[in-house]
């Protein structure tokens, strides 16, 4: 009988998009800071005691820069401040404040409002519109006001690569404008032949949205050619090619290459594991990976839940398969999925009786499945 599998090999690859969507915003924040703050800026050594009687705003300002670069963001909007107090019309301070509230357990109103305030005195600083789009995409998804602020950014500077891309990942996020958004991937890609990341991007789209495998794998090779040590880009090439016509080998070796770049990345393991799983029923090395990947997380619902599909599908290893579920259940109390794929492992070794019950508890969570298994044999739940 058939498990309940959530399309184990390409959401294994949706499972990190988020993760790398993360650094990639803060990557992108700090270009944005950096641009308005050069990176040779001498870092002061006393910033928790100034001298607040002697020093000048730009003073200040080197201060706030200074923290912000030990990660500092509370001290570094304090020194932002003061040197506002002193100088109200530094539009640079606000717009550099902005990205310290930003990074400060993701205040983005308040960065929000800095960036405003810069803009009123400096209608030309680039920054703050290149930040207030980076930020209406953070806050709560505002991905129309995101892409109308990286516009205005880009009629201030047109040659922008960066602002390009945020522009494509904006309209593939929020208004799931797919050819729009490839068209500012290959314009930033245009302004910056090796822009790895925009080649990464768009074989997301690619593979995410579109369905066009193909294509995304090109991409994601273009990425690990410009960027070797792309684990990431290996990462997703494995799961377009398993999705594209089961090519599990290749998706292995893209899954083997991003675990020697990152030994300790769970998800490559789980991937891995489904790949194996896939190709030709290896079963055994497929437990191997997952129990490698949950070594690395041990709290990995989704690794304990496909162990259970190979332990079943491997010469009908049940008990095994039982336990795998039930301790997705210990980790997530109310996945109905795992009570029902319990009810088809005991229904499989016979035992009709704990089938049932666990059915039940599915069908009371309104899993369908179990809800129809109930139903052939004309029980409620």
């Amino acid at each position: 009988m058939k498990f309940h599998n959530i399309s184990r090999m390409f959401a294994l690859v949706l499972s990190v998009f988020a993760c790398v969507a993360a650094e990639c915003e803060n990557r992108n924040t700090m270009l944005a800071f950096d641009k308005i703050v050069p990176d040779n800026r001498e870092i002061i050594s006393n910033l928790n005691t100034p001298d607040t009687n002697s020093q000048s705003a730009e003073e200040w300002f080197e201060n706030a820069i200074a923290a912000f670069r030990n990660n500092d963001y509370e001290q570094s909007i304090k020194c932002f401040e003061q040197a506002i107090e002193l100088k109200p019309d530094y539009a640079d301070a606000y717009c550099n404040m902005g990205v310290a509230y930003s990074k400060w357990n993701g205040q983005y109103e308040k960065a929000i409002e800095c960036y405003q305030k810069s803009i009123e005195l400096n209608p030309n600083l680039i920054h703050a519109y290149y930040n207030l789009g980076l930020d209406y995409g953070a806050w709560n998804r505002q991905y129309k006001k995101s892409i109308k602020y990286f516009k205005k950014a880009l009629e201030l500077k047109p040659d922008d690569a960066y602002t390009y891309y945020n522009i494509a990942n904006a309209y593939r996020e929020g208004a799931h404008e797919y050819d729009t958004a490839i068209e500012y991937y290959q314009k930033a890609i245009e302004l910056k032949p090796d822009f790895a990341e925009a080649y990464y991007d768009m074989g997301v789209l690619y593979a995410d949205w579109t369905e066009e495998f193909e294509k995304s794998i090109e991409c994601y090779q273009k990425a690990v050619e410009l960027k070797p040590d792309y684990a990431y880009a290996y990462y997703a090439m494995g799961g377009a090619y398993s999705e594209w016509n089961g090519q599990y080998k290749k998706a292995i070796e893209c899954f083997e290459k991003v675990i020697e770049l990152k030994p300790d990345y769970a998800y490559a393991y789980y991937a891995m594991g489904g790949a194996y799983s896939e190709w030709n029923g290896q079963y055994k090395k497929a437990i191997e990976c997952f129990e490698k990947a949950i070594k690395l997380e041990p709290d990995y619902a989704g690794a304990y839940c496909d162990m259970g599909y190979a332990y079943s599908d491997w010469n009908g290893q049940y008990d095994k398969a039982i336990e795998c579920f039930k301790k997705v259940l210990a980790l997530v109390p109310d996945d109905a999925g795992a009570y029902y794929n319990i009810g088809v492992a005991y229904q499989d070794k016979g035992d009709e009786k704990q089938a049932i019950e666990f059915y039940k508890q599915a069908a009371r969570l309104k899993f369908g499945k179990a809800q129809e298994e109930l139903k052939k044999r004309g029980l409620s739940w």
